[in-house]
């Protein structure tokens, strides 16, 4: 059908990626789903098929490694699909001392938070402004407006995502482009991050009922503002409040403030 839209969706199986597919997916977008192992993706295609009347094509690729960008634009380009919406969701990070976490660790914070979705925007913005028709949605965090003990890559992984994200929506403007880029900047949302993160026993997770958002809400304000054409989408008026108060105080007060969730905590 002429009208039928695609949202290709990176880290597409868990947490607010899942979230926005079942969003993109009540709104009658065809999904690619994205993500590193077969059997998650399998069970997230049937999860979603079995409630909404779209097609939904799955895709293996494990984005922290070399060239994976380029070999997944290249397969859905092969495939024959135009993709209408990109979200950048997959990324990863690290709970630790700098000093104490492999290099390794941080190449693949590196290559998920920042090469990949670089070299996926460069590919799909390109077609997107050729046809003059298109979204991206880039995972940020409010974990990119302030830097982050404990968690370093990670901070600065995502003030990367936050400021690419305000130039290349300045830059579409200016060019009087269609296409818009906006930025989700949220706050702790419950998903499996923490987990993953190593940070389990940390204050943020043991704080999550006064803290954490509901991947589902994240995803339905998200959606709002992708389709608003908004640049930057930060959930939830605390976390507003939070970001724009800290851009007034010393930075190494802001360190401070943030290394304290990051903290081991007694059981």
């Amino acid at each position: 059908m002429e009208n039928e839209k695609t949202v290709l969706i990176t880290g597409a199986t868990s947490g607010i990626g899942k979230a926005l597919a079942h969003q993109f997916a009540a709104n009658s977008y065809n999904l690619i789903i994205v993500g590193r192992h077969s059997d998650t993706l399998l069970k997230t295609k049937e999860e979603l098929t079995s409630q909404y009347s779209i097609k939904i094509w799955n895709i293996e690729k494990d984005l922290a490694q070399d060239n994976a960008g380029q070999e997944l634009y290249d397969e859905v380009k092969q495939s024959g699909h135009t993709v209408n919406v990109l979200v950048n969701d997959a990324g990863v990070g690290e709970r630790g001392k700098f000093v104490d976490i492999p290099f390794t660790k941080y190449s693949e914070i590196i290559h998920l938070n920042i090469l990949s979705l670089t070299h996926l925007t460069s590919l799909f913005l390109n077609d997107m402004v050729n046809r003059n028709e298109g979204k991206i949605l880039q995972l940020g965090s409010i974990a990119g407006f302030q830097p982050g003990p404990l968690l370093a890559v990670y901070h600065a992984s995502k003030a990367y995502v936050v400021s690419l994200s305000e130039a290349l929506a300045t830059e579409l403007n200016d060019m009087n482009s269609d296409v818009t880029v906006t930025c989700l900047c949220p706050g702790p949302t419950d998903t499996n991050f923490f987990s993953k993160a190593n940070m389990e026993n940390t204050r943020v997770v043991k704080q999550k009922d006064k803290l954490m958002k509901e991947p589902k809400e994240v995803a339905e304000g998200a959606y709002k503002a992708l389709m608003d054409g908004e640049r930057l989408y930060i959930p939830g008026a605390t976390n507003k409040i939070m970001t724009f108060i800290r851009r007034a105080i010393p930075k190494s007060m802001q360190a401070n403030i943030q290394k304290q969730f990051y903290e081991q905590v007694e059981e």
